[in-house]
């Protein structure tokens, strides 16, 4: 049998063993769910061929929550060094000769590949040079989180000796990984019938439409100080998101309010984080790895994740811009590490050649961003969805005040992007995320976001909603 026939009856075989497996499978969606998505059986650009329900289809895949970054030819290069780094592995291992190891764990040692990947980031860093920065590293993005979360605390403890602060404070509508476990708002039981996650308070957030409107910008630097004249000397550190996930889709923050937000919380001596886990990576189309550092935000921690690792290997983290020289002083050491937190020598190899790349597509990804404008521009004059977003992430909100209205819309949407070949993001307030790959061609951005504008319209037909100014999108 030639190569490629092999391959394509081993992968067949795969694919049918993965299906019948679904029964078995307690993940994404529902429990041993066999009718919804199934195994992939190959992707190019943002082309997705899988099983649905059993059968094979093809859809244009704009949403995975930001877990790709390249695709075809500069995956492949930026893949490569890592690849090849195994691959001599495997045949120092066949040859019973000593090797670099593909992962170490931490307490053991570290691998090689550390040192590189660190002097690639440094240059990206969301704030003015300097020598006492920190990195933790992690593999997916709550426990990036919770480490930036533990080492501002550690800080924190050492400035207000005297009074120590036990809070840490998060929007009243935030999303920084599983509700049950981690931070974020609203929080929900850690399993049945269990206390919810302590510690957290929550702090108000700008209302829809703040951007352009004085009024409702001045109402919520009214909340935001009330909130910090309650509060604060008794929160340690933070969190914002500059640019929202699925809990605003995609949403930006005002970045006036969000400038005014970060001050205000540092002149209390609150130690800020940015959690940049989703709009990280250039992905916003500003100009910068970071979108702190567009903002000029200056935070105290920022965090990483999802496709650093080129979306094939799993790697997240967290920088402190100062604090090595005193947790050091202090003695003290996080414990937010695990066997496999920064062990892998090809996570860090791959993530070193992404940080080389990236930086040529910034460009392409604010190009893209004005596509996607222009592309959703009716829709978003409908009244039936609010649509936002920077560069190559973006989403939508539907219109409908009244819940169950809103979950009927996201259900008929979701039906038309099935039928239409079209995979968002389905995010669970009520609408839908878009996270290109930040190389994604236009001609097959264009393709994608038509079927999706027309999966909109349909559902907006199977509601019947008039057009007209948007009600309250929440």
């Amino acid at each position: 049998m030639a190569a490629a026939a092999w391959q394509t009856a081993t992968l067949d075989e795969d694919v049918q063993k993965t299906q019948g497996s679904l029964k078995r499978l307690a993940a994404r969606g529902p429990v041993a769910a066999v009718n919804g998505v199934g195994p992939v059986c190959s992707k190019q650009g943002i082309r997705l061929k899988r099983l649905r329900a059993g059968h094979e289809e093809e859809t244009f895949a704009l949403g995975a929550a930001c877990s790709e970054v390249f695709t075809g030819e500069r995956l492949a290069r930026v893949l490569a060094p890592a690849v090849d780094y195994q691959v001599k592995a495997l045949q120092c291992l066949e040859q019973g000769k000593p090797c670099m190891p593909l992962s170490i764990h931490t307490s053991a040692g570290l691998p090689a590949a550390l040192g590189g990947f660190v002097e690639a980031l440094e240059p990206h860093l969301p704030w003015p040079g300097g020598d006492d920065w920190i990195v933790n590293l992690q593999q997916e993005g709550a426990t990036a989180v919770w480490a930036g979360v533990e080492a501002l605390m550690r800080l924190s403890q050492l400035r207000h000796e005297s009074s120590p602060r036990s809070l840490v404070a998060v929007g009243e509508r935030s999303y920084h990984g599983a509700k049950t476990t981690d931070l974020g708002m609203p929080a929900e039981p850690r399993w049945p019938s269990a206390p919810r996650t302590q510690g957290q308070v929550a702090y108000p957030v700008p209302a829809v439409g703040a951007e352009s409107s004085t009024s409702l910008q001045e109402d919520f630097l009214y909340r935001f100080d009330a909130f910090l004249n309650a509060e604060a000397d008794k929160i340690g550190c933070i969190l914002f998101e500059p640019q929202w996930g699925s809990t605003f889709a995609a949403r930006p923050w005002p970045a006036k309010l969000l400038q005014e937000a970060v001050a205000r919380s540092k002149k209390r001596g609150i130690f800020v984080l940015c959690d940049e886990i989703m709009c990280g990576l250039g992905r916003h189309g500003k100009g910068t790895l970071f979108l702190s550092k567009a903002l000029e935000l200056e935070p105290d921690a920022v965090t990483f994740g999802k496709a650093m690792g080129a979306g094939a290997y799993s790697l997240s983290g967290v920088v402190l811009r100062q604090g090595a020289s005193t947790l050091h002083g202090a003695g003290s050491k996080l414990v937010q590490c695990h066997t496999y937190a920064g062990s892998s020598a090809v996570a860090l190899i791959a993530a070193e050649s992404v940080l080389q790349e990236v930086p040529r597509w910034f460009a392409h990804a604010d190009k893209m961003g004005q596509i996607i404008l222009e592309e959703f521009q009716n829709i978003n004059k409908s009244g039936f969805v609010r649509v936002d977003g920077l560069g190559l992430m973006w989403g939508g909100l539907f219109c409908q005040e009244d819940e169950s209205k809103r979950a009927m819309a996201a259900e008929a949407f979701k039906s038309a992007c099935e039928q239409g070949g079209v995979w968002p993001y389905f995010v669970p307030a009520g609408g839908f995320m878009i996270t290109p790959p930040m190389d994604v061609e236009e001609s097959e951005l264009r393709e994608g976001l038509r079927r999706l504008v027309q999966c909109v319209e349909k559902a907006q037909a199977v509601l019947a909603v008039d057009a007209g100014p948007p009600s309250k999108c929440t």
